[in-house]
């Protein structure tokens, strides 16, 4: 039952995911481009009511993934949170008169057979210990993602843009790694002392900063596509590598054809969304 349950949590948060992007493609775009990462954007939308429900289904998806990452490996949840990209074209699709290509459908096609092949060989996990230098670099990620993400930002360039996602990719990856390696224990008050949750802020803060400045330059749906390849394989690898995630019977063939094609999906989508 508790499986039943991570698993639905991750599907609700690609679902929650895939909507926010687009509320906030709708809201970001009333505002002048950026050209610096300078949080004042995210102040001058505080105000704005697509921008601001965006957010408001990131937060749910956000403790929604906490709860499937303390419950799955991240090889599964990560990919199903990947669907979220499926969810934004379908929106933009239906209510933007954007149309598919045959070359969508394949991409499509190729995600649902990578999550089918790692939700086979998935087996429940729960958050382990992990090393003091581990924890360290996950706890000062953020302030490195920030760095790089300030000169990208003053770039004006299609690649830049793309960069500025795939920094909020790994950003948003980072709220799941520091996530699945927080321990909860009693007395729970003292998780507010806990470095690795103030790092998910700074991870949180970073993903939707650098995101919203993607969404001004680029469609919801190629910004999004490219978001969630960083997010889906950077907690992948770090999970399968540092934090013990295995799957089942060691079918780690399986798990290398899964990630491949649900990487590979997302990437293509990326690359031409634009054109669908």
């Amino acid at each position: 039952m508790l499986l039943f349950f991570a698993l639905l949590a991750a599907v609700g948060c690609a679902g929650f995911n895939g909507v926010a992007a687009v509320l906030e493609k709708i809201g970001a775009g009333k505002e002048e481009t950026a050209t610096s990462s300078h949080p004042g954007l995210l102040w001058r939308l505080r105000g704005n009511a697509p921008y601001l429900a965006g957010v408001g289904l990131d937060l749910l998806a956000w403790v929604l993934t906490l709860f499937a990452v303390h419950n799955l490996t991240l090889f599964l949840v990560q990919p199903i949170i990947a669907c979220s990209v499926l969810v934004t074209l379908l929106i933009e699709h239906y209510f933007f008169g954007r149309r598919f290509s045959n070359k969508f459908v394949y991409s499509a096609g190729a995600i649902l057979v990578g999550l089918v092949l790692l939700a086979s060989v998935s087996t429940p996990e729960r958050a382990v210990s992990i090393a003091h230098g581990l924890r360290l670099w996950i706890i000062l990620l953020p302030l490195a993602i920030a760095a790089i993400g300030s000169v990208v930002a003053a770039v004006q360039d299609k690649y830049a843009t793309f960069i500025l996602a795939g920094l909020s990719g790994v950003a948003f990856g980072g709220v799941s790694i520091a996530g699945r390696a927080i321990v909860f224990s009693h007395p729970y008050a003292h998780i507010l002392t806990n470095y690795l949750v103030w790092a998910i802020v700074g991870y949180g803060l970073c993903g939707i900063l650098f995101f919203t400045i993607a969404l001004q330059r680029a469609s919801a749906s190629a910004v999004n596509a490219t978001m969630i390849a960083c997010e889906t394989l950077f907690p992948i690898i770090m999970g399968l590598v540092f934090l013990g995630d295995h799957p089942t019977h060691k079918l780690w063939l399986v798990v290398i054809i899964g990630i491949v094609c649900t990487f590979s999906g997302t990437i293509f989508i990326a690359m031409h969304s634009d054109k669908n």
